[in-house]
């Protein structure tokens, strides 16, 4: 059983990478999509407040187009009243005078606080499209590096899957389902075997069982952690040189 535990070390070691390989293609991808997010949150603020000055912009208008009707209203009038011939006629005309120079004076206070409204919302916008342009270029790097991070990630990827594939093939049957459901409930498959203590969750191994790890005649799971156990003389590592050398 030595060289199966030897075989169990080394799918442990690819699990491992590929494990981070897959932590980065599912946070790359994410990181990027963030970052666009980010960029398209900034865009759509700045659109809003374009299409907010559009709309102070119309309101000015329409202001200066009544103000500027009044004026030649109050202009007609006023040229009326020498024309006037009774003071009931004379006394309305100048009422509505009146009335249109204080309308007059209303719009020209809605107009001033208009002008204000659009610069203000001119000098947000102003900043904002500055603000864009340094974001679009710092977050275009950050998603091309990333990009590329991605992409040698993919490229890795593959090849190590194959190479999983390889060394799972050289498991036995029935050693194989043990491994992935200790892998996928802890994560770590081989526990060492110290002076009878399984140094994976640091319990007592009954002295019989140790004797049996110690001589490797089957696969001996630890009565606690259910870890596979190797003894020290059995290192994965020291088995695997001394089979090299061998």
């Amino acid at each position: 059983m030595k060289d199966q535990i030897v075989v169990i070390d080394e799918l442990q070691r690819i699990d491992t990478e590929l494990s981070e390989l897959e932590v980065h293609l599912k946070e790359y991808p994410e990181r990027i999509s963030a970052l666009e997010h980010e960029l398209e949150a900034s865009r759509n603020t700045l659109s809003e407040l374009k299409t907010q000055l559009e709309q102070f912009n119309e309101n000015r208008t329409k202001l200066e187009q009544e103000l500027s009707g009044n004026e030649e209203t109050i202009k007609n009038s006023e040229a009326k009243l020498f024309d006037i011939k009774t003071h009931k006629e004379y006394a309305a005309l100048q009422k509505e005078i009146s009335d249109t120079k204080r309308m007059n004076s209303e719009l020209e206070e809605n107009l001033i606080d208009e002008m204000e409204r659009i610069e203000e919302i001119e000098s947000k916008i102003s900043e904002l499209e500055q603000e864009l342009s340094s974001k679009e270029e710092e977050y275009k790097e950050k998603i091309d590096g990333i990009k590329e991070q991605l992409e040698e990630v993919k490229i890795q990827y593959t090849p190590k899957k194959a190479e999983k594939e390889n060394i799972a093939s050289r498991i036995s049957p029935e050693i194989l389902p043990v491994y992935e459901k200790i892998k996928k409930r802890d994560g770590t498959v081989l526990a060492l075997a110290k002076n009878e203590v399984c140094t994976g969750c640091h319990m007592n191994i009954p002295p019989q069982l140790f004797n049996e790890v110690l001589t490797l005649s089957r696969i001996i799971q630890c009565p606690n952690c259910k870890k596979i156990l190797y003894c020290e003389e059995e290192n994965p590592n020291e088995a695997q040189t001394e089979a090299q050398t061998g």
